[in-house]
């Protein structure tokens, strides 16, 4: 006999499923219907940020890749990679964080050797993730499976991928995306934002002196440091070679200098030769530019590169804030 609690729980399945994916059969290509259907999952759970992950087994600990992002970037990486290790398909697996954030991971999909799935958290201190949840929770797990399959997985060719398949920071166009749904945020709250823009200084140099991988080696050296210097519902992503981009939410420009600071103290890395005298240094150029009431993306990032690149000319290795409007 079914039960009240179990009809009601049911009823909500079939309502929201209903509902996701008559939202992808709006859509036209399998990039959007990703990007539509990931929206809905987080709208339907209450989720502050969902992401689909990668992990490969006997890898605990080790960050998953990040094949697509929706919501609040600050995905609980380790923690995540963890749970999926442990998760199996059809039991998604619930914890809470020691900051009282609210994780879910579900498996998508698993192979001999790797494990595909989502992981959706809420924010610090909500509701945590329940029983009642779980059904919903494998049930989107399966449709993600379905869309990976028609063609918006990690190597498809679409107008940008999500992430940048070496530092596993938000491409250029997803980092736009989602500075764009920031500023109106913030914009209805009255809030201020600030774009920060940091090319690694003697890359093309540093790499040669390095090694076969001594580019690679900086660049994630460089992402490492990014990540570690905001918050979680900061935005980071690399949109060039050598070139970051760092949006910081509900901040002026000096919140944004105090960091600048700390990344062209901790940034430094000496490359040496056979005598220990020091070949080059590699180091951060970071321009600053807080945006200005109605000001647009172009025009911001406009104010930042040219902030940034007046700290090139100088020699690198420091910041600037740029306190004009775009010329």
């Amino acid at each position: 006999m079914t039960t009240p609690g179990r009809w009601a729980t049911t009823s909500r399945m079939n309502s929201e499923l209903s509902r996701i994916l008559c939202s992808l059969r709006r859509e036209s290509s399998a990039a959007q219907m990703m990007a539509a259907g990931l929206d809905a999952i987080m709208g339907s759970l209450g989720a502050e940020g969902l992401a689909v992950i990668r992990s490969i087994y006997d890898t605990a600990g080790v960050e998953p890749e990040v094949l697509h992002r929706a919501g609040m970037i600050g995905l609980p990486a380790t923690s995540a990679a963890k749970l999926l290790q442990c998760a199996e398909i059809g039991t998604p697996v619930p914890s809470v964080e020691p900051n009282t954030r609210p994780i879910v991971v579900a498996v998508c999909r698993q192979t001999s050797h790797e494990k595909f799935g989502i992981v959706l958290w809420r924010r610090r201190g909500a509701r945590e993730w329940t029983g009642d949840d779980l059904p919903l929770v494998d049930s989107l797990a399966g449709i993600v499976c379905l869309l990976m399959d028609c063609g918006a997985g990690p190597h498809d060719v679409f107008h940008s991928t999500p992430t940048d398949s070496l530092t596993s920071l938000l491409s250029l166009h997803t980092f736009i995306t989602e500075v764009t749904r920031h500023i109106a945020r913030l914009d209805g709250d009255g809030l201020p934002g600030t774009l920060m823009l940091a090319e690694v200084d003697n890359l093309a140099k540093a790499g040669p002196l390095l090694g076969p991988n001594g580019g690679d080696q900086v660049l994630s050296r460089a992402a490492m440091l990014l990540r570690r210097t905001v918050r979680p519902t900061d935005l980071v992503g690399r949109i060039g070679g050598a070139e970051f981009a760092v949006w910081i939410n509900g901040a002026d420009h000096m919140t944004a200098a105090e960091r600048a600071e700390d990344l062209c103290l901790q940034a430094p890395c000496r490359v040496v030769g056979p005598d220990n005298a020091t070949l080059c240094e590699v180091s951060f150029s970071i321009g600053i530019a807080t945006r200005q009431t109605g000001e647009s993306f172009a025009d911001l990032a406009g104010r930042a590169a040219v902030a940034m690149q007046q700290v090139k000319c100088e020699g690198g290795g420091y910041w600037r804030v740029s306190l004009g409007s775009a010329a």
